[in-house]
Order: structure tokens, then sequence, then C-alpha cells
């Protein structure tokens, strides 16, 4: 039979199978509407909804695993597949847009900058509005500078207009370091569109609710970005250096914050804790909830009793002190010294010792960013458990000596301390 004999009797069954294909794929694309509930908090389809994040988009089957609910990425750069590895695990994503700083090639005070950037705002709000993990836009992350700058709100009033315009069932923000009183201005006079801020904040979160009770605050917020006190906040050697704390010391600092500010909820619609993962961002460990072969720390031990209100199934190693004659003074070149560690484990494993040394710094690369920093072997000459022989390198210069205590269950725990070689 010829096929224009056959079309009739196959019409119908194309037909069907194409309704089903854009019915199949339009329920997969169903965005979950947010609402806000004013002094309460919001709901996310229907249901009360506060924010257990992490920022980052590594490691989510233990995100899940330890009670948190809600990713934070930066941009949206490759957002698709991290929305849909998010909903595969019932968790939301706090998507950020990406704002140029006032800088040499973009300036918030030329018109034909902002409408190219609102152009493309808008774009990308539009290829993602629907998905159904989405939960937050986030417009800017510090791209306010001191406050000081007024086009920088005009436009930011202009893009929470416009993302809102297109995407009214995603609350909006922009993401601020801090909300010094220059930038409670800008925003309280100029961007009403935006739903609540976004507070990056590290020293100073366990003060953070008193500050904004001091300020007059009245508009929600979200803490998206805590963790360690930052390394612009610790105290430093004579070299300047900063001085890292522990994951242990790390894991009280964040309980005590997060008890403080965040846990009373009210306006507070919850928090993103900095990092879910590993970045070389002054050292290799100080953001970092994970190891960058994969262990977690004692934060996620925190998070966990947090957000799920009973102690993890299994513990972190401790570390409680780590000493050395060389810490954080000046030392000849190729002379040895020691360190000393003490350690343990809440949960009774078996503890593994890895020491090593590094130069303080390897520069950045052509984006801006930290290097990676190569281990120095030749300078280990003995380890032996929590105890640790090492040879000074012969180059003067800053370095720092690391330790990682691990344990059979990929947990662990980090410390770290400066020495300058003469």
């Amino acid at each position: 039979m010829p096929l224009r004999d056959e079309l009739p009797m196959i019409r119908p069954i194309l037909t069907s199978l194409l309704i089903l294909f854009i019915a199949t794929n339009d329920a997969a694309a169903k965005a979950v509407p947010v609402k806000i509930v004013p002094g309460v908090g919001i709901t996310r389809g229907g249901e009360s909804y506060f924010v257990n994040g992490a920022a980052g988009d590594q490691h989510l089957d233990e995100l899940v695993a330890t009670g948190g609910n809600s990713i934070r990425t930066w941009t949206t750069n490759g957002l698709g597949e991290i929305l849909d590895n998010a909903e595969k695990r019932g968790l939301t994503v706090c998507s950020g847009i990406w704002l140029e700083p006032e800088c040499s090639w973009f300036s918030y005070a030329n018109a034909e900058h902002c409408a190219r950037q609102t152009e493309r705002v808008k774009k990308e709000v539009t290829k993602f509005r629907d998905h159904p993990a989405l939960l937050f836009w986030g417009i800017g992350n510090e791209a306010e500078g001191d406050g000081n700058n007024m086009a920088y709100w005009i436009q930011l009033e202009v893009l929470a207009k416009a993302v809102k315009e297109l995407d009214p069932a995603h609350p909006t923000f922009t993401a601020l370091a801090g909300l010094q009183p220059l930038k409670i201005a800008g925003l309280n006079a100029l961007t009403p569109s935006l739903d609540f801020v976004g507070i990056n904040t590290y020293g100073a979160l366990a003060g953070l609710r008193g500050y904004l009770a001091k300020r007059k605050w009245t508009r929600p917020w979200v803490v998206t970005e805590y963790g360690p006190r930052g390394f612009w906040e610790s105290p430093r050697v004579p070299w300047e250096a900063p001085i890292e704390a522990t994951s242990t010391e790390k894991a009280k600092f964040i309980r005590k914050a997060y008890e403080a500010t965040i846990l009373p909820g009210g306006d507070c619609w919850g928090g993103y804790v900095f990092l879910w993962g590993q970045k070389q961002e002054a050292t290799s460990t100080w953001f970092g909830i994970f190891t960058e072969s994969g262990e977690s720390t004692a934060v996620r031990d925190v998070m966990h009793e947090l957000w799920k209100g009973q102690p993890p199934p299994d513990h972190a190693p401790e570390l409680k002190s780590l000493r050395s004659t060389a810490a954080k003074t000046e030392i000849a070149a190729n002379t040895e010294f020691t360190a000393q560690a003490d350690a343990a484990d809440p949960d009774g494993d078996p503890l593994t010792y890895h020491w090593t040394v590094t130069p303080e710094s390897a520069g950045r690369d052509e984006k801006g960013r930290e290097r990676k920093i190569k281990p120095l072997p030749q300078c280990v000459i003995k380890a032996e458990g929590p105890s640790a022989t090492f040879h000074a390198p012969e180059k003067p210069g800053a370095y720092r000596v690391h330790l990682c205590v691990t344990d059979n269950h990929k947990r662990a725990a980090t410390g770290n301390f400066p020495i300058m070689v003469k």
C-alpha cells in the first residue's frame, strides 16, 4: 500500500503521540510557585518552606542525607544541569544571575551597558523560569561596591521589575557583602521591587540579627553565605599571613552563630552555608566543608544537627590541637622543625595523619582565581601519626604546614599553620 494511502490510518496515532509528548514536557517544566507570607516566611507549592541551604552544586546526595533542601549558585552557567540534578534529589535552587561590577569596561551610569545587561538577564530568566526546582532569583552577588553608587541601585530596580514581570512565581533578591548603612539606604530608597535581601556574612553572623534591629531593617532577609571567620577578618602573623581555625573550631563557631541568627526564623527565611565543596581561597581548606579528596568535616556534623535535630550517624575526627615551635615564626632555610597534633575520633574509628608543606600562595590565573598550591614532599622528613619532622625549604618565603586527619568513613579534620623561611 502506498504511503499516501496509509496516512489517514496513522494520522490519529501520530496526533495522540504528539499530544502525549507535549503534555509530558509541559508537566516536567511546570514551575512550583513560591509565595511570601508577610511576617511569617514563604510557602513553596502551598507548604511552609525554610531554607536549609548550601552554597555550591557538589556532593548533593550528602546534602540530602544531612538535611539540606536547597543549593545556591552565582551565575546561570550550567544551570540547566544543576536544576535537573537538584530536582532528582528533591532539592531547590537559588539561582544567581551574574551582574558585572563597576569597572573599566562596564558602568552602571552608561545606559547602553545597562540596556545590554537587562536584555541578557531577561533571556536567562525566560530560559529557566519554568523549572520545578527553581526557588529564587539572585540578581547580582556582591556587585554593589561600597553602596555609594546610586546608578547601581537604579539599574537593580530595573532588573528586579523585569524579572518579576517575566517570572512572578519566584521571589527576587540581591546578595550583598554585608548590609552597611549606605547599602541599606540604597535598597530602601531605590529597590522596592526586590522581595528580600541576601546577606553574605562570616565573622559577624552571630551579631547580625541584633545589627538589623538596630538599623531598623524591616524587609525579609536570607543569609546567602555564611561560614567560618573569613581570612580578611582573622588574626595575622607579622608577615600578614592569616591564621586559619581548625575544622573543629570552625564547626563550633558556625553552630553558635547559626543558633543566634538564622535558627530563630521570622523575617529570616534561612541561609546557605559556604562552601558545600572545596576550593582554593587563602588556603585549600578555609571555606570547604569537604576536602579536595572528598572527605567531609565537622561542619557537616553541625549542619546535620541543626537541620535534622539529631546527631549524625557518624562523626568527623576532632583536631584538639596542632603545635610546633616553628608555627607563626621565622625560621632559617634548610633547618629542621617538628609538629605534633592531638586528635581523636568520637566514634572510635582508626585515624590516619596526612602532613604536607606548601608555599603560601601560587598566585592567580588569567581569570583572577587562585591557583591550586602544589605540596613540597621533600620537606616532610618523617611522619609518624600525630608527629612529624620537617625540613624547611631552601628558598626563602612564606609557607604553610597542613595536617588532614581522616577516619575510615570519608570524614576528616583539618588544620594548618604559617611559617616564614628567612
